[in-house]
């Protein structure tokens, strides 16, 4: 992708939106953004920024693991273990 693309992406992200990384193969909410780099989150507080070129829109199922990682790691914090 050219150096002048990635401003035709950034308008279909929003802060809040669950994404997937391609480049660290996670998903992960945009918290915010700084130029071309998205900055992201997880529910474990685990912060990091990629390139908005390597971010794609969360599929089902990956929002499913979001959600599903949210509710052990609440879980966890509560010190109750999983079932």
């Amino acid at each position: 992708m050219s150096g002048g693309d990635w401003t035709k992406i950034l308008p279909r992200l929003a802060v809040g939106m669950v994404v997937y990384d391609r480049r660290y193969e996670m998903p992960g909410t945009i918290a915010d953004f700084d130029g071309p780099m998205v900055c992201l989150t997880r529910p474990t507080g685990l912060e990091w920024r990629s390139h908005c070129v390597s971010i794609r829109p969360a599929t089902a199922y990956e929002r499913r693991q979001l959600q599903a990682l949210a509710r052990l790691h609440a879980q966890r914090q509560r010190g109750i273990a999983p079932t």
